[in-house]
């Protein structure tokens, strides 16, 4: 008897566990068919936007893959994690500067290289520097080892105000030279006891005996102290997916601006875009996951919006720690006032990856948007390192279910669970009987 209410109770956990468990494509709001190429064992694709709009739960489990036959597909998500800094310390690198006058091709500056890894000397033609300020700077790489994923300008702390572009080229012989950044915003402002820098300059990493720093326009009142280089340490910066909203005035207190991202993505880089011209404030960025939650603080900043002869400058977008919330808060600080147009709000980060064992015939569909479905990932972490994972796309949105599988509605009646409960609770029953049976004929036959 005891077996047999095991039995059961083992019957009742597996009933509620495949009653949890089986979802069919008709289960999900959306799907997005899966075009391969040539066969593989496994595929791999990024996420699109529409996936993190029309998710239910923030950390997307309620993503499903199915072939054919509509039978579930092995997958797992990867979630990348975007490289803000690089792991090396950054380097300062030799630094010479090219007065007015001293021009920059090879045939107008003197250059003597005494062997590799040593310094350099630059001469203009009259064989010495000109009083005026300087338009270009070279620097020596040589002794670097890693290809070089920014650059940190370095000025004196009383230099007076600017704001410019800087361009970035790369040379391995002084004399051809690569753009790699055409132009870099650049800025040293002060008002009101607050400061303004953007003094680094973000690079695709790219490896170089030499690099040049050319202004564009006017060249800043002060000269370079020094240039940080800093290493890539073998990061490439990923591809990043972008997204822009419009803000509204907040009506509560009147000095803010709200944006819905209507959608969920795990951001990495935000900034601000200020609607009006030679426009400098502080803001205070906030974000929640819901309405009704309380603001999470994001970053305080400084952003601009600078309109120069050399063209329009703006903040470069912040890292910050990945944030997958909807809603953001933007809030001036500082004494400033808001804009008369509304602020719009530029959001970055690295899409998800999706990886699926192709089990069962193609073609296969990604399904998503389920109030009821629960995480259901695999860990394909045993697959052999080897196995070579080919790149698969997305097509045209499906409606699968439509909309109202992300309304969570009234779980429907569980019959199998309650027959096995009532099942279970008879046998409880009976037994109980039994042992009482039991207990009654013993006391007898101890009487007799």
């Amino acid at each position: 008897m005891n077996r047999a209410v095991l039995a059961l109770f083992g019957l009742l956990l597996g009933a509620e566990f495949l009653q949890a468990q089986t979802l069919s494509p008709q289960d999900f709001a959306f799907g997005l068919p899966v075009i391969t190429t040539k066969d593989a064992a496994a595929y791999r694709f990024s996420l699109p936007l529409a996936v993190y709009q029309s998710t239910w739960r923030g950390d997307l489990g309620d993503i499903r893959m199915f072939n054919a036959r509509g039978d579930a597909v092995p997958f797992s998500l990867l979630r990348p994690t975007a490289q803000s800094s690089t792991h090396k310390v950054a380097q300062a690198v030799p630094l010479f500067p090219l007065h007015e006058g001293s021009r920059v091709v090879i045939n107008g500056v003197r250059v003597t290289i005494d062997s590799p890894g040593s310094a350099i000397r630059l001469q203009a033609r009259n064989g010495a520097a000109v009083d005026a300020y300087v338009h270009q700077y070279i620097l020596d790489a040589r002794a670097l080892d890693a290809p070089i994923s920014g650059l940190l300008l370095k000025w004196p702390d009383p230099a007076p105000d600017y704001s410019g572009r800087a361009r970035i080229e790369a040379s391995d012989d002084l004399g051809s030279w690569r753009t790699v950044v055409a132009a870099a915003p650049i800025a040293n402002l002060h008002a009101n006891d607050q400061a303004l820098i953007e003094n680094r300059v973000p690079l695709t990493p790219a490896a170089a005996r030499f690099w040049r720093i050319s202004w564009l326009g006017a060249a800043p009142a002060f000269e370079l102290t020094s240039v940080l280089a800093e290493p890539a340490d073998g990061v490439v910066e990923p591809v990043r997916a972008v997204l822009e909203v419009l803000g509204t005035l907040d009506p509560v207190t009147g000095d803010a601006y709200s944006f819905d991202l209507g959608a969920h993505p795990p951001v990495t880089r935000v900034t601000v875009l200020l609607p009006e011209e030679n426009t400098v404030v502080g803001i205070e960025l906030s974000s929640r996951a819901a309405p009704r939650d309380p603001w999470r603080l994001v970053t305080r900043a400084g952003f601009y919006r600078l309109k120069t002869p050399d063209g329009e400058q703006q903040t470069v977008p912040r890292e910050i720690t990945t944030d997958a919330d909807r809603y953001w808060h933007a809030r001036i600080t500082g004494g400033g006032s808001l804009p008369r147009a509304p602020l719009r709000l530029h959001v970055e980060w690295v899409p998800n990856e999706l990886t699926f064992v192709a089990r069962g015939q193609g073609p296969f569909l990604m399904v998503y948007g389920s109030a009821a479905a629960t995480p259901a990932e695999t860990d394909l972490s045993q697959m052999p390192a080897t196995l070579a994972i080919d790149s698969a796309t997305l097509g045209s949105s499906q409606i699968l279910g439509g909309a109202t599988r992300l309304v969570a509605g009234p779980a429907p009646f569980p019959w199998i669970r309650a027959v096995l409960w009532s099942v279970l609770l008879l046998a409880v029953i009976l037994l109980a009987w039994m042992a009482y049976r039991l207990t009654r004929e013993t006391s007898a036959s101890s009487d007799a």
